[in-house]
């Protein structure tokens, strides 16, 4: 029989120590002693299990400490330019989009305070992001700033439902919704955050060359000739007003004014858009809503002017409740009325009057009216009326009187608005106020007025922020502020 190797004999050893049988090893042989005396060290290794589960984790790690898989530089759902909005109030701007336009939130990164680092709506295919005001940063909002120059555009499948959902919400509108002639129908709405929104359906496609000649020939228009209520001052050669501005703007002057300020933004969605103070301190504003705008002035000892305004709204019976939480007492709640609007009035906490209104029809307002009319409660209308012709060139438009002469209610036009006025009497008594007049000639109308029977407060003189300006009271204790736009100083 062949003798046996020395490896068989180490195998017989190791295989013996495996099945804990150290008396069969070899002792005698020394050379297998040692290696058996090794082989007993390792007799504790793990067994197949954990040496599989060890492979696996090896190999996890392994691949955690190689070289990251690619990122793809764009991620997923985000388009590749966003706009990043600043807000004074960031987490009720993200309330007001969600109600407003059905924006979806997807992320929010704020303080413990509440205060809003980053977050991220999703508007229909659009991601906005946005952020509270960090002023060490430069992330400043409109209305710190004053006004934005940046517009929002929004393609929506039905512009006029989505303005009316929006309005609803507290938005205002800048321009009406309109068939356009590149073919969308569009219009432009303010948010209560400073921010213009131009919404739009396409109806019809047109080719960039049509659209040219369209534009050529919108360009032409005259006013009464096709162009817009809104559109009208900006096609005409009537230079002498300031974009957005309308011949009467109502002006009104109290001793808090921003606390009017601040009421008309939560009570009517309005919008500020201009704010300055004086060297004597008293302020100057001027708000937008929807697409008329409201001048606010005063302060600390100023004489206040209290004005009636005519303000029509989508809904009547929500903006009636917003401006009682906002601070207004209720003059009388909204009903339907028997002149085609369902309206209510109610007093602010500086003493303006609202007659807040819904029409009965499918229009925003009557088609003649604009979103805000100053309403005057004079004593003696039929002489005011005479007055506003004679000084203002004012044509008449509707009078609804008794046979005594006792005029209930009345439309004026001056220039490219309308006022309104109904002989005082319980609970509407003469509230002489402040207006805003754009001319075309300032020292002309001025002169006008004064031969009306008007009398002078300061004659024509250039102002320092660009109009050229006269002051004439009616006879009627109204201060009439003559303008016409002739640039700033410098220019």
């Amino acid at each position: 029989m062949a003798e046996r190797s020395l490896i068989d004999h180490l195998d017989d050893a190791v295989t013996a120590i495996i099945a804990r049988r150290d008396a069969d090893l070899a002792a005698d042989d020394t050379d297998i002693a040692s290696l058996a005396q090794v082989a007993r060290e390792l007799r504790g290794l793990p067994g197949e299990s954990f040496k599989t589960k060890l492979r696996t984790e090896l190999i996890r790690r392994g691949t955690m400490s190689s070289p990251k898989m690619k990122v793809d530089p764009i991620p997923k759902g985000y388009p590749t330019v966003s706009a990043y909005l600043c807000f004074s109030d960031a987490p009720a701007a993200i309330e007001f989009y969600k109600k407003a336009f059905g924006a979806e939130e997807r992320m929010r990164l704020a303080e413990p305070s509440g205060k809003i680092g980053h977050a991220e709506l999703k508007i229909a295919d659009a991601v906005i992001m946005l952020s509270d005001e960090y002023p060490d940063y430069g992330a400043l909002s409109p209305q710190t700033l004053g006004g934005s120059p940046v517009k929002m555009h929004l393609w929506v499948d039905d512009v006029d439902a989505f303005a009316r959902q929006a309005l609803a919400a507290g938005a205002s509108m800048v321009r009406p919704i309109e068939d356009q002639f590149y073919g969308d129908r569009s219009g432009q709405i303010a948010d209560p955050f400073g921010y213009t929104w131009i919404v739009s359906t396409r109806k019809e496609d047109v080719s960039p060359e049509e659209m040219q000649k369209r534009m050529d020939a919108f360009a032409q228009q005259q006013p009464g000739e096709g162009a817009t209520q809104d559109e009208a001052p900006k096609q005409s050669s009537a230079t002498y007003k300031r974009e957005g501005f309308h011949t009467v703007t109502p002006y009104l002057t109290v001793e808090k004014a921003p606390e009017l300020i601040e009421f008309m933004k939560q009570a009517f969605g309005a919008t500020e858009i201009f704010r300055t103070t004086g060297s004597a301190g008293g302020l100057h504003a001027e708000l937008r809503i929807r697409e008329s705008m409201i001048m606010v002035g005063g302060g600390p000892g100023i004489k206040e002017m209290p004005t009636a305004i005519h303000l029509y709204v989508p809904d009547v019976d929500t903006v009636y409740e917003r401006a009682l939480q906002a601070g207004a007492t209720s003059l009388f709640g909204p009903a339907d009325q028997p002149y085609g609007e369902r309206s209510g009035a109610l007093v602010d906490p500086s003493g303006n009057h609202w007659y807040v209104a819904t029409t009965f029809d499918t229009s925003e307002w009557p088609e003649e009216l604009r979103t805000v009319t100053i309403y005057f409660h004079p004593i003696g209308a039929p002489r005011m009326i005479e007055f506003l012709k004679n000084a203002f060139g004012a044509e008449e438009l509707a009078r609804h009187q008794s046979d005594e002469g006792y005029v209930y209610h009345a439309k004026v036009r001056i220039g490219d608005s309308i006022v309104e006025m109904g002989e005082a009497r319980d609970p509407s008594q003469p509230m002489p106020t402040a207006i805003y007049l754009y001319v075309e000639d300032v020292d002309a109308m001025y002169e006008r007025s004064l031969k009306a029977g008007g009398t002078s407060v300061l004659p024509p003189t250039d102002q320092p922020y660009g109009d050229r300006n006269a002051w004439v009271n009616d006879p009627f204790g109204n201060v009439w502020y003559l303008a016409a736009t002739i640039g700033k100083t410098g220019q």
